[in-house]
């Protein structure tokens, strides 16, 4: 008896309820579909957007590719050459690595010897006189010397932007115009242990540079540099 009154129960149910489930499995397929939808439709975005990228770092490699080129076809049509362009790019950088890198008065004087022997500079060059010149000392009756680079804990290193351009050519002889940045730091107060702050000071040198066919030296000068300090501590 139980089952007779449930089956028409059942098909009841149904026949009442028939239009809210057929909504519901509408409403699930379309949700279902639209779900795929959407994230077939995120997929190709993305892939577009990958392809743009692409695309983008394509061209842009183009273009330095172009500019280069069209800078190196400048330059051979000035008589300009690469090859000696990158020779006397590397000397210049190794001169100037030398003339600013330095951490105490020997180390300085070391710089300036180098400078004469590796370079063929002179103690007459207005690079030596100006730009680094003897260093002061004071020496005991023993010989040794007390340097004032020493004293002022005085430091100096070439830091990694240098720009190196020609600016003149005659004969084979190529003049450039190297822009440098010096940065100059004192560890003095730390040596007194007054306190642990320092002093940096950082510096643009303008400096022309003139290296004959031979790739030496010939001629070195430029304009005191000008920049900023900044303490810290």
């Amino acid at each position: 008896m139980t089952e007779q009154t449930a089956t028409p129960t059942r098909r009841g149910f149904f026949r009442r309820n028939a239009w809210v489930l057929a909504t519901a499995t509408v409403l699930t397929v379309v949700g279902t579909v639209a779900g795929a939808t959407w994230s077939s439709q995120h997929a190709a975005l993305a892939e577009q957007k990958a392809q743009i990228r692409k695309a983008e770092g394509q061209l842009a490699g183009v273009q330095k590719k172009d500019a280069e080129q069209e800078n190196a076809d400048v330059m051979a049509a000035l008589g300009v050459s690469q090859d000696r362009l990158s020779a006397d790019g590397e000397r210049i950088k190794s001169l100037l690595s030398t003339a600013f890198s330095w951490d105490s008065g020997q180390s300085y004087e070391a710089a300036r010897e180098s400078l004469k022997s590796q370079f063929g500079l002179t103690e007459n060059e207005a690079f030596l006189k100006s730009f680094m010149p003897p260093s002061r000392y004071n020496a005991d009756s023993q010989g040794r010397r007390y340097y004032y680079i020493d004293a002022v804990g005085l430091n100096s290193a070439l830091g990694a932007d240098l720009d190196v351009e020609v600016v003149d050519i005659k004969a084979g002889v190529y003049t450039y115009a190297a822009l440098a940045d010096v940065e100059a730091t004192s560890d003095a107060v730390t040596q007194n242990q007054a306190s642990k702050a320092s002093i940096t000071a950082h510096r643009r040198a303008l400096l022309f540079v003139t290296i004959d066919t031979q790739g030496r030296v010939s001629k070195l000068s430029g304009v005191p540099a000008s920049g900023e300090t900044s303490h810290s501590g």
